[in-house]
């Protein structure tokens, strides 16, 4: 009898090891695949080359800017990317978060729009069409960095007045900028044409010697200057343009006007790579006009919810490595695993009348 018991007590033991151990390995496997599949990817070297190129030119751009006496101070860009502007200026249009301004210049975002560049097929030699406004002077580098690395066609219009913080300085403003980058060999692409923007893409809103002061830029810069009376044939003229160039793709960077168009609808357009899905509620601008014509749209705006989507850190340094693929929430579910596992652990107690049970 007593034998029975004990080859009972040795069976029970051994059955609830072997379950112990299946779940801690069933656990282990878990955190790992949480682990492998919230981890960045490794950069290429080619993205590796391109992440170099942006951050060069960005360098380039903040020693420029300190020789010419117009540097951000080291609070507002203390990553010395040299694409942050001022709070306010004449040829402000509109308030800007200072933060997105410090995220849109993440040389990563270069590596990204290859990334979509290569996820919708596009190779050497198709066409990229750009339409940015002065506001995200750093992702209008990374966008032409990305396209000109992939020997891409490139097609530029941007209109110049910005949002706080971006391009907005009158001694600084973007094509400035454009043509201190292909002094520096960083990009050789040119803009085809300039709009003043603020309203309409006229410069309505702008203060009158802001307006005044961009005109006088775009006539040295020998880029031919977009000009219109409403809001309406803005949309009509840029839409026409883009469609002309057989654009396989379209990029459009901020928000100006006449891209969104004036339908509300515009303003919940999901940022980045722009699913058809959305195209019943792209809005009545040039976005909207790309989508119906089945060309494919990267629309870069609202970027703390898209930096969510694709793991970036939200206003944080350069970093030269992949974002991170899922969020938090992964961390939180690895943690509920953890415990619950070791909640529900059994362990062995004999008691004092000689019986067993698992706790």
């Amino acid at each position: 009898m007593v034998l029975l018991q004990l080859q009972k007590l040795r069976s029970d033991h051994n059955r609830l090891v072997f379950f112990n151990k299946l779940k801690l390995a069933l656990l282990a496997l878990g955190l790992v695949a949480i682990w492998f599949f919230a981890a960045g990817s490794e950069l290429t070297d080619k993205e590796k080359m391109l992440w170099d190129k942006v951050r060069a030119a960005q360098l380039h751009i903040s020693q420029f800017r300190q020789r010419s006496g117009v540097m951000s101070e080291a609070s507002v860009d203390p990553w010395q990317t040299g694409m942050i502007g001022l709070e306010w200026s004449g040829i402000t249009t509109t308030m800007g978060d200072l933060a997105a301004k410090r995220t849109a210049s993440d040389p990563f975002w270069s590596v990204q729009f290859t990334r979509w560049f290569r996820e919708l097929g596009l190779e050497k030699r198709d066409t990229v069409v750009i339409f940015s406004s002065g506001s995200f002077p750093g992702m209008l580098l990374n966008a032409l960095a990305a396209a000109e690395s992939m020997d891409m066609k490139t097609v530029l219009i941007a209109s110049l007045g910005a949002s706080t913080w971006g391009a907005n300085h009158p001694g600084f403003t973007l094509p400035v900028l454009l043509t201190e980058l292909r002094s520096g060999g960083f990009i050789n692409t040119q803009a085809g044409y300039y709009t003043l923007g603020g309203g309409s893409e006229i410069g309505n809103g702008m203060a009158p010697e802001g307006k005044a002061l961009l005109e006088k830029v775009v006539q040295t810069s020998g880029v031919k200057l977009l000009s219109t009376d409403t809001l309406e044939e803005m949309i009509s003229m840029k839409t026409d343009f883009l469609l002309r160039q057989e654009a396989d793709v379209f990029i459009n960077i901020g928000g100006s006007q006449a891209n969104l168009g004036s339908d509300e609808d515009a303003i919940y357009l999901p940022s980045g790579l722009v699913s058809k899905f959305s195209i019943e509620e792209s809005g009545n601008g040039v976005i909207g006009a790309a989508m119906r014509g089945s060309i494919p749209v990267i629309h870069m705006l609202n970027l703390k919810s898209l930096c969510k989507r694709i793991g970036l850190q939200f206003d944080s340094p350069p970093r030269k490595k992949a974002p991170a693929k899922m969020g938090a929430l992964w961390s939180v579910v690895g943690l509920f695993a953890f415990f619950g596992v070791l909640l529900r652990h059994h362990r062995w107690l004999l008691s004092s009348d000689g019986s067993n049970e698992s706790l």
